[in-house]
């Protein structure tokens, strides 16, 4: 089934993710730069293992489609939740620490960026994605192309996105993102979570969810796929 959105368009992709056994991590989009630059995103949940709160922050230069220096923190707190609480404290806890990292970067946590598309709680992801941006008028035809397999108990995924962007004077354009030779270990498969365009119109994110098996336990980590529209 298809998910179309009614929001817009523009520009940018990238991330990655990490290693927490057994639980589902929580996507926190923590802003651009005001050029649009940089973009900062983190995540948060339960080390599953230690029974204690974690976070995880990345800090992207988008024209490089890779973190800046020092741009990736993982921290787990020696923390525990009565019944009823969440680990946001995490993610809060953490970005409090960073703002040096922050300022240096001129994240501003008030510019997210414009949403495209969101694939909600419960929907199936669909290999292929149609949508027009109606602010920008233009149009787009995405497909999530993935490879997985398993190799003595051990899954492993890699993925592909191709875009065939459309502008609004009727220009196509072709861009390709991700990279199918990278099989990453743990990982089951992949769903395109959320596409945004960073303020600059000229950059998309594309949030990708990896779907992750650890030691017979399903899990749930982010990563950015970041580019430059044509």
């Amino acid at each position: 089934m298809k998910k179309r959105s009614l929001f817009a368009a523009a520009s940018f992709l990238i991330a990655l993710v990490p290693a927490f056994a057994g639980d589902v991590a929580t996507f926190v989009n923590l802003g651009f730069s005001p050029d649009s630059a940089y973009f900062m995103f983190g995540q948060y949940g339960m080390d599953q293992a230690a029974g204690k709160p974690y976070a995880e922050t990345y800090l992207v230069d988008d024209k490089l489609n890779d973190f800046v220096a020092k741009g990736v923190v993982r921290k787990t707190f020696d923390a525990s939740l009565e019944p009823g609480q969440d680990a946001s404290g995490a993610i809060f806890a953490l970005v409090g620490e960073e703002q040096p990292l922050i300022k240096k970067y001129r994240i501003d946590h008030l510019r997210p960026g414009r949403l495209l598309y969101v694939l909600m709680d419960g929907q199936e992801p669909p290999a292929s994605l149609s949508f027009r941006d109606f602010k920008a008028g233009s149009s787009y035809e995405i497909s999530l192309n993935q490879s997985a397999s398993e190799s003595k108990g051990q899954a492993s995924a890699s993925f592909g996105i191709a875009i065939s962007y459309t502008a609004k004077d009727g220009t196509a354009k072709r861009v390709v993102g991700g990279n199918p030779d990278i099989k990453r270990q743990g990982v089951k498969s992949y769903a395109i979570r959320r596409i945004i365009a960073a303020p600059d119109e000229k950059t998309l994110v594309f949030i990708v969810e990896k779907r992750t098996i650890e030691k017979g336990d399903p899990g749930v980590r982010y990563m950015v796929e970041a580019l430059k529209l044509p």
